[in-house]
């Protein structure tokens, strides 16, 4: 089994995916609502390789942000990134 986490803009983001041609084998399915927003962190336990859930992802319309944020990682480990930071922070404490 492989650990998958991501956010998505909405939980019907997440419902679509779940719901997706492709998508199979969760055995895990935990979804973290953000108190302010209609963002989700989304973590999942599946058979299906990273490419193969990257594919059922491509298939979703406005699915973007499932897309950038997509790990193979447990949720507490993912930064949610999108791209490039064009300022990242120092490795270490500029004191």
């Amino acid at each position: 089994m492989k650990v998958f986490s991501f956010r998505a803009d909405s939980l019907q983001d997440d419902f679509e995916l779940m719901q997706a041609k492709g998508t199979r084998d969760i055995s895990r399915l935990t979804i973290y609502p953000d108190s302010s927003f209609p963002d989700v962190e989304v973590e999942l336990v599946t058979e299906m390789s990273e490419q193969e859930l990257r594919e059922a992802v491509a298939g979703l319309d406005e699915a973007h942000v499932i897309a950038d944020t997509l790990r193979p990682c447990e949720l507490k480990m993912n930064p949610f990134q999108r791209g490039e930071d064009p300022d990242p922070l120092p490795p270490s404490p500029e004191f």
